[in-house]
């Protein structure tokens, strides 16, 4: 039995004609509305640059000194790492502080994530190991990791000694004269500032805090543009990145074609084919025997030439449902799924959202995701129940069908295994169409399969 449930999709508002230009006024008020941000992270950024500058040059040190031992390589490996780990640490933490600002530093895509889907055969400890060594994002992490103290240190002092002689000129009037009176013989003035007369003093320290705003500001930026350039997700970065991920997909879908072509004339070779030539020896034998006059022979031969048509069928029709059924052309993705769902062995509930217009290769992505994941959900898992959920989500990087299968069985699936070639095709399925597949099984359950597969 199939339980099916359809949620409206969200009205999207029309879209909206090209800003005007913002006048200056505007201008001026977003920059004083991102001062106390501004501030706030340019007065932190020197504790924060020097603490890692301290942890990454400690740890490269000792990466050095274990190096120059040839016993103690592999530790220095792992020191290597342990920099790395660290660097994209404070990568994270400082995009978290230019949020501070209002700069959005959008990070790189890191491999796994929808944009770098993950190739499925290289799996275990070393090759993540390798895969980190070979990231370039994150040397340019531990660059800027490193070298980000020489540009707080100059920013912290611009902004420590403007913010405090701004404040100093502005409160002059309360203690000025008792900071004279205090000051000790000979005490040079700088400037002759302390010598000028009050209104001057605030005059000045207000001038000062007044420009403080834009100086804050250009601080600011130039510590986003330095990020942009290090930890962002530079537009160079993100087309390699996207090449990358383009010539993946096309193995992928050349890997996926060839293995279904490979599956399909075997499947052919031992079931259908075998059939019809079976038939083909029957139908001989009655015309052999309708030559004899045997009639009751014949009868029984075409019988049995009858019966394995019938299974030749029954196998074609099974075939081609591996192919593509033809309600998923005819009728869309979601009645696709309940006509899975109604004919699975475990008892299924659909549950979707107004999809609106999939791309053909999608459906046919999300079809046999859903396909693969019941049918190792009677074979293998023990489930009693399972579901079925087809949704849109939007995401910075576009909008994804996310397509999850959930079974209540005993867990324990493993795509990297030798057994698990039906996850594995479906991984390479999915990255054909720059997806990415994941399965959580842990042993005791439940499965969870979800393909996240993009929407033009």
């Amino acid at each position: 039995m199939t339980n099916t449930t359809t949620a409206p999709l969200a009205t999207t508002a029309p879209a909206a004609s090209p800003a005007a230009p913002r006048p200056a006024s505007s201008v001026v008020l977003g920059w004083l509305r991102r001062t106390p941000g501004d501030l706030l992270y340019l007065l932190t950024g020197m504790p924060v640059a020097l603490v890692s500058t301290v942890v990454l040059w400690s740890l490269a040190s000792l990466v050095t000194s274990l190096a120059g031992s040839v016993v103690l390589i592999p530790l220095a490996l792992v020191a290597l790492l342990a920099v790395l780990a660290c660097a994209r640490g404070f990568a994270h933490v400082e995009r978290f502080r230019l949020a501070w600002t209002g700069e959005r530093i959008p990070a790189p895509a890191r491999a796994g994530s929808p944009l770098t889907p993950p190739a499925p055969t290289r799996t275990g400890p070393w090759w993540r190991w390798w895969d980190w060594l070979r990231d370039g994002q994150l040397w340019l992490d531990l660059l800027h990791g490193s070298i980000a103290i020489a540009l707080a240190t100059v920013t912290w002092s611009i902004t420590v000694a403007w913010l405090a002689t701004g404040l100093a000129g502005v409160s002059w009037w309360a203690w000025g004269d008792r900071a004279q009176a205090a000051a000790a013989p000979g005490t040079v003035s700088v400037a002759g500032i302390d010598s000028l007369p009050v209104v001057w003093q605030v005059l000045v320290g207000a001038a000062l805090l007044v420009t403080l705003v834009p100086v804050a500001r250009g601080l600011a930026f130039a510590h986003a543009a330095f990020a942009r350039g290090t930890i962002g997700n530079s537009s160079v970065r993100a087309l390699a990145q996207r090449v990358e991920v383009l010539t993946a997909s096309r193995a992928a879908a050349s890997d996926a074609e060839a293995a279904a072509l490979r599956s399909l004339e075997r499947d052919l070779h031992d079931g259908p084919q075998q059939r019809l030539v079976r038939m083909e020896m029957d139908l001989a034998a009655t015309q052999r025997r309708l030559a004899a006059g045997d009639a009751e022979a014949a009868a029984t031969a075409l019988g049995e030439a009858r019966q394995q048509a019938q299974e030749a069928l029954a196998e074609l029709r099974a075939l081609s449902r591996g192919i593509a059924p033809p309600v998923l052309a005819d009728r869309g993705l979601v009645a696709a799924v309940e006509s899975l769902a109604s004919r699975s062995a475990v008892p299924t509930t659909v549950r979707t959202t107004a999809l609106g217009r999939v791309p053909s290769g999608v459906e046919r992505a999300a079809y046999f995701v859903v396909a693969e994941a019941l049918t190792n959900a009677a074979k293998h898992s023990g489930a009693r129940a399972a579901v079925v959920d087809l949704a849109v989500s939007a995401a910075p990087e576009g909008r994804w069908l996310v397509v999850r299968v959930e079974d209540d069985g005993v867990g324990g699936a493993d795509p990297a295994s030798t057994t698990g070639t039906g996850l594995r095709g479906l991984a390479a399925r999915a990255q054909a169409v720059d997806g990415a597949l994941s399965v959580a099984s842990p042993a005791g359950g439940p499965t969870v399969v979800e393909a996240r597969l993009p929407l033009p």
